[in-house]
């Protein structure tokens, strides 16, 4: 079988490095590759048959069956083949601290959008006496109308030499046109994997995987499902000012984690009922819909109601309700206590949770960083980001309150997607009352209260502030128009003066010079910091002004430059604005730029 290289790279970086990256891939191949949604690791073994008889073999594998025959045709066939005898399977295996052998990996991949790509089968030689990987995908499915796979539609090969060149092959094929796998090799997979090998990516101080408590497969299905059952028809209806497309299949998802989650507690408990819920700061209830519909009895309480309320059915028991931690707001009937991006209650969802019954369990999805008295929480360890900071300080309260505490990362459209579920309890049923002694003495050490406190007081922290009911608005529009210029006028003034300091290659004057970047810790530097100060209070801070004036500045990676007009920048998605409203603000560029705006009058957004 003949490979051609169609990149590599010279990198100052040892084996134990290649392998370290390498593991990320095989691990978690939905980072790099959006298609995917889980993969499920299902054998490895180690092989005994020379190298280029598997190859070959494997290579002319096409046998495509229904995805729930994997374990039994497809893998029985396969095994066959390459002469393995499937009870020498590894039980256990660690990539960097393995043998000087050939491995075989067969993973399933699993569709995020299963009505295009089929489940692949996606066979990885490990071969590391000649310090490299290569990878097989085979469609599983015997749908002729799904016929793309979740992988390159071409075998490759990820190498290492010794003296650190890292290359990728790709198998030579005489039909040459598949320019997108291709492209996708190149400018995707290989510069994940340079940094990888790096030790470039950000570094949260916790490691853990995603969907890791319930089945990645039923995950996926039940997801399709609920999507097609309660998406389109709630993206239509949907009257608040939020993105349906970001609420309501975020919201999706959780509520298919939960069913997963609690069909499993029901199968280890041998549970028969469905279990009851209360969803503390319900937002839209559409959680609390979404559960409700699936069968399960709950409630959803907020301090104010949302317009899209009143299209669910009688059925969704939604309530405007001020919650103040305390002895009258226990919920002793309750199996499972939710706090969805719950804000000032989320450290008291497990303190709720443990005094309401002993059998009562939480779901948590921290998003704001609160303390128990409904302040912002302040950082305690520097060498993490705030948000990881913060889910270790949940997790320590979450301890402290008496349960065994799992930590999951959610598949959601949302960089805040770590949860905390309170399984079980850490101590017998007779102690709960001196449990009750411990959780109070927590509280009033985060709040510096000397003693005891009553359990059964009206309030269990004298000065908790609960959010005001008229919703706080945070886009910016609060600040004085004239502040907001002088700062919009301040950070372009730096960035104008970047253009002037680079010459433009086209001397015709048709080159339009966009400049060039400035950290976000100098845009800080030059603003007053009383005005910073009231910019954090209203809208989230400089970062947040920045973003919301999208059509001058474009922000990413600690970096602010100017967006270029007409052109969508990464992470950017393109959006269909009627020409009726594109015209209503003044082009920022034709008017204070030195090359003026790039785009036509007619093309242009903006006023010119």
């Amino acid at each position: 079988m003949d490979f051609t290289t169609i990149i590599n790279k010279q990198c100052d970086i040892g084996i134990q490095q290649f392998w370290k990256a390498i593991d990320i891939w095989l691990d978690n191949p939905h980072i790099i590759n959006r298609r995917i949604v889980a993969s499920v690791q299902l054998l490895l073994f180690e092989l005994n048959l020379d190298l280029d008889t598997v190859i070959e073999k494997i290579d002319k594998f096409n046998h495509e069956f229904q995805s729930f025959d994997i374990e039994g045709k497809v893998l029985t066939s396969l095994l066959s083949l390459l002469e393995i005898n499937e009870n020498a399977k590894l039980p256990h295996f660690n990539l960097l601290e393995s043998e000087n052998h050939i491995y075989l990996m067969i993973n399933k991949l699993l569709p995020r959008n299963s009505s295009v790509f089929s489940p692949t089968l996606e066979l990885t030689l490990i071969d590391k006496p000649n310090k490299s990987i290569m990878c097989f995908y085979k469609r599983l499915s015997d749908d002729k109308k799904i016929r793309k796979t979740l992988g390159p539609s071409r075998l490759y090969q990820i190498q290492y030499s010794l003296n650190g060149l890292v290359s990728m092959d790709v198998q030579k094929l005489e039909d040459e046109s598949d320019t997108r796998s291709m492209g996708w090799l190149k400018q995707k997979l290989f510069p994940r994997l340079i940094r990888w090998m790096k030790n470039e990516p950000v570094k949260t101080g916790m490691a853990f995987g995603s969907i890791v408590l319930i089945s990645p497969e039923k995950y996926v299905n039940y997801y399709n499902e609920l999507k097609e059952k309660y998406g389109s028809k709630l993206v239509k209806i949907w009257p608040e000012s939020t993105d349906p497309l970001k609420f309501v299949y975020e919201d999706i998802a959780i509520a298919t984690y939960l069913l997963l989650l609690w069909e499993k507690e029901r199968e280890e408990k041998n549970l028969e009922q469905l279990q009851s819920f209360l969803d503390l700061g319900c937002g839209n209830g559409l959680l609390v819909h979404i559960l409700t519909n699936e069968g399960h009895p709950g409630v959803g309480i907020d301090l104010r109601k949302r317009k899209i309320w009143d299209l669910y059915t009688e059925k969704v028991n939604l309530k405007v309700q001020t919650i103040v931690p305390s002895s009258t707001n226990l919920f002793p009937e309750i199996d499972w206590l939710i706090g969805n991006h719950s804000d000032e209650l989320t450290p008291w969802i497990p303190v709720i949770a443990a005094r309401s019954s002993y059998k009562c369990r939480f779901f948590l999805l921290p998003c704001c960083s609160y303390e128990f008295n409904g302040q912002k929480y302040q950082r305690m360890n520097a060498s993490m980001s705030q948000y990881f900071d913060y889910i270790n300080y949940m997790k320590d309260i979450c301890e402290k309150c008496g349960f065994k505490t799992n930590i999951d990362r959610l598949r959601i459209p949302s960089t805040k997607r770590t949860c905390l579920i309170g399984w079980d309890r850490t101590y017998p049923e007779e102690n709960f009352s001196e449990q009750n002694k411990i959780i109070t003495e927590l509280i009033n050490a985060r709040n510096n209260v000397e003693g005891l406190e009553d359990v059964n007081k009206d309030s269990w922290c004298h000065n908790f502030i609960p959010r005001e009911s008229k919703e706080k608005v945070r886009n910016c529009t609060r600040l004085d128009k004239e502040l907001i210029n002088e700062i919009i006028d301040t950070v372009s003034s730096h960035l104008l003066q970047k253009v002037r300091m680079i010459e433009l290659d086209d001397t015709s004057g048709r080159t339009w010079n966009a400049g060039g970047h400035i950290e976000l810790s100098e845009v800080v530097n030059i603003l007053d910091p009383k005005l910073l100060k009231n910019l954090r209070k209203e809208c989230g801070g400089i970062q947040t002004l920045l973003k919301n004036n999208g059509h001058i500045f474009h922000v990413a990676g600690g970096k602010v430059q100017f967006k270029v007009p007409g052109i969508s920048q990464s992470g950017e998605k393109k959006k269909n604005i009627k020409k009726s409203i594109r015209k209503k603000k003044p082009c920022w560029f034709f008017k204070k730029h030195p090359n003026g705006c790039p785009v036509t009058d007619e093309k242009c957004k903006f006023v010119h």
